[in-house]
């Protein structure tokens, strides 16, 4: 995002990154989930009589744009519906699809600054390489378990349909070594960072 700079597409200065995570990971969060209209207020109540009238625990959200200042935190309240809530009130996409997002927030207050921080001010970021595991997880001989099988073989057939060739692997008689080994080399041309 900090190097794009396509004329007249997506570019440092009217994208927005928003990286929201799908579920608080089994933490403990002290505050209650407050109360929100429910999507549709006539529909038959759920399980326990559930009437989807609260919001769930609190999730982190990172946003990345050139209009938010660094290290700023914000600690206001919204929603995964202040999404869709915000790309309606900027195009003209019709009318809300539920109550909820009617009511949720718009994010633009995240967006705080009047003019994009120059491309030099943003910092430079290189992740730290993720460490290899001391001990596998798997065996590396023995074969792929059932779900293993399928994600390989569900792979080759990706990369065979884009590229019109695959390695010879068989993913009935593949080890974890080969399947692990083949991933990782086409991770690495993917994210060339990632290459070993």
């Amino acid at each position: 995002m900090r190097d794009s700079s396509t004329e007249g597409g997506s570019n440092y200065t009217n994208t927005l990154l928003m990286v929201a995570f799908d579920e608080h990971g089994g933490t403990y969060d002290h505050v209650a989930p407050p109360v929100a209209d429910p999507p549709d207020p006539a529909a038959a109540p759920g399980q326990m009589g559930f009437r989807f009238d609260r919001l769930g625990i609190r999730i982190p959200t990172i946003a990345v744009s050139a209009y938010i200042d660094a290290r700023t935190v914000i600690n206001d309240e919204f929603r995964n519906t202040s999404l869709i809530r915000t790309l309606r009130e900027r195009w003209p996409l019709g009318p809300a699809l539920t109550a909820r997002d009617a009511t949720a927030p718009d994010i633009a207050p995240v967006l705080t600054r009047d003019n994009p921080r120059p491309q030099e001010d943003w910092p430079e970021v290189t992740a730290p390489r993720v460490p290899q595991l001391e001990t596998p997880l798997m065996d590396p001989d023995k074969p792929l378990p059932p779900l293993g099988k399928y994600l390989l073989g569900t792979a080759l057939a990706l990369q065979a349909k884009v590229t019109g060739h695959a390695p010879n692997i068989d993913p009935a008689t593949a080890t974890t070594k080969e399947a692990t080994d083949y991933m990782a080399e086409r991770a690495a041309e993917v994210f060339p960072g990632l290459a070993r």
